[in-house]
């Protein structure tokens, strides 16, 4: 207990007045402050914050020091001077951790909660420190209470003044009612924890150490309005800089705003004037290809059909010629088109399901003329692993294939070229396609692998260059490519040959798995010996792995010496073959002569024989036919013709039934047979209404032709026809027009007309006009035979499979390959029986265990049970429920559990058609 009485003292109110407008003064550079800091970057920011923090903090320490001044004692009080500036260093630092946290991009109540703790903190250090700055005769002594709350409100208060300073600072005004108002607030706040901390010490008097005045000085009135005036200067100095430096910013934001929005509608202007340029040159080429192509038409066209008379070789000569000049002019429009159309920006991929295998096969077919002109083999070999069946456009990569097939036939004069397809990458629902076409042609230079990709860029350049061509079909091609998600490029040694490379990728098909479904083969094929006859290596290497996969044993012999060899050795052995395969054009013995000797043998067992050839001449199928050749068809082959003709040449054979010799024409005749139509044509163009009727005509269809939409309707009217072929620009109503007439009036009667676009219009977009106008199909100038089969087809065969079930489930025949399972049991049916029996008692517990593992959520156990399922089905030849068993053990193995179920849905009534099939073989097992 204290015994001396404590000293007494007074507040000079005035002062106290003073440090308080001091205080808001500080508050509102505080403000001001925090906005220059946040909206400057780099050294101006670090200028910002140094001087900020310095005026800041010689404000708060400057209203402390009158605050401490307006208490009066009965004594005098001197002042420590160094302890005095560590109270202002102790401000200033304060002042900067404030500045920087509310100037960062983002304050969370975190980061605002530690930025006041350290705030708080500084200001309370300076206030006590500054109090320790006292020197006169009494001593201190402080109430640990009202210290804690003093320091408590410190930190209290610096929370509330970064929150309200960090979320006006991005205010442009100077002057605004919020800023005064949270200026006020700040302002009357920080001398409240001065006031307190006042409060808590406690003077006593005692004798003043004289040691401790070394450093003392005095503080008089002037000095402290000294003291006073400066303060407010460098804030009011720091206000108006902040303020003057943001109307700058602003001014100079401003103008850099004026100008973005110039150079804006300057960019909006180009664009509008591109789109217009653009437009109108879209414009020009879409008439321009619509008078070109209605021309073209009729000169195509109408020498295709010529070609097709009896002509004198002179007059052939003559007309081949025009219709490869025009077919050469047809080319080098749609390469300029193309381009136009990829350089505009307008070219759109389509996404629908087709035949893979079918769209490189067409695509080979159109240059297989050319390439056997030049005595050229053209080869083609798709992976087993390749999808059947893909999701993408198969226009443009026929395009691609094209391009490069043709390029690849131009610049070789002998050998080969090759098409190779492979599987590049899987992923979900996706597939990479690595497409490689090889030639043995003239080669590349090096220096020119690069620049054929560019522009009307050609390996030869010069002015008596061998080869023709704009120069565009690399460039376009490798713009599709990567459209496809892939790319191009080129491997090449001069004289020594050529091989593109592109990728492409495609979706996954909704019908069928990634994998390149197993084409289950009749028994027909399963086991039927064949020779294969070919002096060209690749191409018995690929017909020898297709004929494999058919179930056949093929042996294979590179010219009619080694052939004629083989077949004695085979009628040696007793295992003469069933079929041979022989090309046509061979060296030292063609195909003729094979034949001609193979008949002449008297111990031959004359077996089936089917010639290939890669480019027929007049009177070869006479002379086929002549000497019992069974089969006559034209290269490239595709697979399923080639399967097909195989099977009915080896039926027949069994059945000892006489048979035509099966062509290409007479694998199409029993669907073509069929397509016996009455087709409306309207078209203006008395050219290309001759020339369709006549295309039409030859096709077995009844045609009648009108010259605009108007009578087109009024034909309708009249009388009912299969197909309408609408041309889009006539005169009086147009095709859409008329179309869409038609569309109105059959909401009413509920029927659907079939329409076919037949424009010379071939822009982007306008397939899709036509398709959105309600037509049915599309058909662009010059008019392709090829094509136009293709548009009747597509739209007649749904027609005709009506009545047929969409998914025919198997039967119970089709699920065991008979003769494949026969032969591998030796036909012992008592056996057989004992297979059946067990099978009848085991899968049933193999389809329950499947059910629990995927109910149980158990890959593992499903992956066991479909592969010992897999393995018995495949000894009892059930191809496809094994197929089925091994999409379901890939589901165990990859954890998919919701796709195993729909498998097992699918496989339970196969296994039950399977057993059905095996009870048949053997009638005991049933019993």
């Amino acid at each position: 207990m204290y015994l001396v009485p404590a000293l007494t003292g007074s507040y000079n109110y005035g002062l106290v007045a003073v440090s308080v407008l001091i205080a808001i003064l500080a508050a509102y550079a505080a403000l001001e402050l925090a906005g220059r800091v946040t909206a400057t970057r780099g050294f101006a920011r670090s200028v910002w914050l140094c001087g900020g923090a310095i005026a800041l903090g010689l404000g708060i320490w400057c209203m402390h020091y009158v605050g401490m001044e307006a208490f009066r004692l009965p004594v005098h009080v001197l002042y420590d001077w160094p302890t005095v500036f560590l109270s202002m260093v102790a401000a200033v630092v304060a002042s900067a951790v404030a500045l920087f946290v509310v100037s960062r991009k983002t304050m969370g109540v975190l980061a605002a909660a530690i930025g006041s703790l350290f705030m708080g903190s500084g200001i309370a250090a300076m206030h006590y420190i500054g109090m320790e700055a006292m020197r006169l005769p009494a001593m201190c002594s402080y109430n640990l209470r009202i210290v804690t709350l003093s320091v408590v409100l410190a930190v209290v208060i610096s929370f509330v003044a970064l929150i309200i300073t960090f979320s006006i600072r991005n205010q442009s005004t100077s002057f605004s009612l919020r800023k005064t108002l949270s200026a006020l607030i700040m302002g009357l706040a920080i001398p409240v924890m001065h006031y307190v901390g006042m409060a808590a010490v406690t003077f006593r008097p005692m004798s003043m150490n004289p040691k401790s005045l070394i450093h003392a000085i005095d503080i008089s009135y002037l000095g402290l309005g000294g003291i006073g005036v400066v303060t407010a200067f460098v804030l009011t100095f720091v206000c108006f800089s902040a303020i003057l430096d943001r109307k700058l910013s602003l001014q100079h934001m401003e103008m850099a705003l004026a100008e973005q929005r110039h150079h804006v509608e300057l960019e909006r202007q180009r664009a509008k004037t591109a789109e217009l340029s653009n437009k109108a040159k879209s414009e020009f080429l879409a008439n321009m290809s619509h008078e070109i192509r209605t021309p073209l038409n009729g000169i195509i066209g109408m020498t295709d059909l010529a070609l097709e008379t009896e002509l004198t070789r002179e007059q052939r000569e003559y007309m081949q010629t025009v219709k490869l000049s025009a077919d050469a002019l047809l080319d080098v429009i749609n390469d300029i088109l193309d381009f136009s159309k990829i350089e505009a920006g307008k070219v759109e991929l389509e996404h629908i399901e087709f035949d893979l295998c079918s769209c490189i096969e067409d695509a080979l077919k159109t240059v297989a003329l050319r390439a056997d002109e030049k005595g050229l083999e053209l080869l083609c070999e798709i992976s087993p692993e390749v999808p059947a069946s893909v999701l993408g456009d198969p226009g443009r990569l026929r395009q691609v294939i094209l391009n490069l097939i043709g390029n690849a036939v131009k610049f070789t004069e002998q050998g080969e070229v090759a098409l190779k397809v492979q599987l590049d990458v899987i992923e979900e629902k996706f597939s990479t396609l690595h497409f490689m076409v090889n030639d043995s042609g003239v080669g590349i230079p090096s220096d020119k692998l690069e620049s054929i990709f560019e522009s009307f860029s050609q390996a030869d350049t010069s002015t008596t260059r061998e080869f023709g061509g704009t120069g565009l079909g690399l460039t376009i091609s490798r713009c599709l490519v990567q459209m496809m998600g892939g790319r191009i490029w080129v491997e090449s040694l001069v004289g020594r040959g050529s091989c593109f490379h592109f990728t492409a990728r495609f979706g996954e098909s909704t019908c069928q798995s990634t994998a390149r479904p197993v084409m289950l083969a009749p028994s027909v094929l399963v086991g039927a010996r064949a020779l294969i006859v070919d002096d060209n290596r690749t191409n018995r290497r690929i017909l020898e792995g297709i004929v494999s996969r058919w179930g056949m044993l093929p042996a294979v012999a590179c010219d009619g010496e080694q052939a004629l060899t083989l077949c004695e050795a085979a009628i040696e052995e007793g295992r003469p073959f069933s079929l041979i395969l022989t090309d046509m054009h061979m060296p030292k013995m063609d195909g003729f002569g094979l034949v001609e000797r193979l008949k002449a043998n008297p111990v031959s067992s004359s077996p089936t024989i089917m010639m290939l050839t890669s480019g027929g001449q007049r009177g070869d199928a006479q002379k086929c036919q002549e000497l019992g050749i069974a089969a006559y068809l034209l290269k490239p082959v595709r697979q399923s013709e080639l399967r097909e003709a195989i099977i009915r040449v080896l039926s027949s054979r069994d059945s000892k039934e006489s048979a035509l010799m099966v062509t290409r024409s007479s694998l199409r005749e029993p669907s073509e047979s069929r397509k016996t139509l009455k087709v409306l044509l309207a078209e203006d163009n008395l050219v290309n209404q001759r020339l369709a009727a006549r295309l039409l005509e030859k096709r077995n269809h009844s045609v009648t032709v009108v010259s605009n939409g108007k009578e087109a309707l009024a034909a309708l009217d009249a009388e009912a026809y299969d197909l309408v072929l609408m041309d889009i620009q006539m005169p009086e109503m147009d095709g859409f027009e008329a179309t869409a007439i038609l569309r109105r009036r059959e909401k009413a009667t509920g029927k659907h007309q079939q329409v076919i676009a037949m424009t010379a219009l071939a822009m982007n977009g306008d397939k899709e006009r036509c398709f959105a106008a309600g037509m049915d199909g599309y058909l662009s100038k010059p008019i392709r035979q090829q094509e136009l089969d293709e548009a009747l087809d597509s739209l007649i065969e749904p027609e005709e499979n009506l009545s047929a079930p969409s998914n025919p489930s198997p039967t119970p025949s089709d699920s065991v390959e008979v003769v494949q399972l026969l032969d591998r049991i030796d036909d012992d049916r008592s056996f057989l029986a004992e297979l059946v029996e067990i099978f009848r008692r085991e899968y049933p517990e193999n389809v329950k265990a499947a059910q629990r593992a995927i109910e149980g959520q158990n890959p593992g156990d499903l992956q066991r049970v479909s592969h010992t399922l897999r393995g018995a089905l495949g000894n009892l030849a059930a191809t496809g429920a094994s197929a089925m068993a091994a999409e379901l053990e890939a589901a165990g193995r990859e954890r998919n559990l919701l796709g195993a179920q729909g498998i097992l849905d699918k496989l339970i009534p196969e296994l039950g058609n399977v057993l059905r099939a095996l009870e048949a073989l053997c009638p005991v097992a049933a019993q």
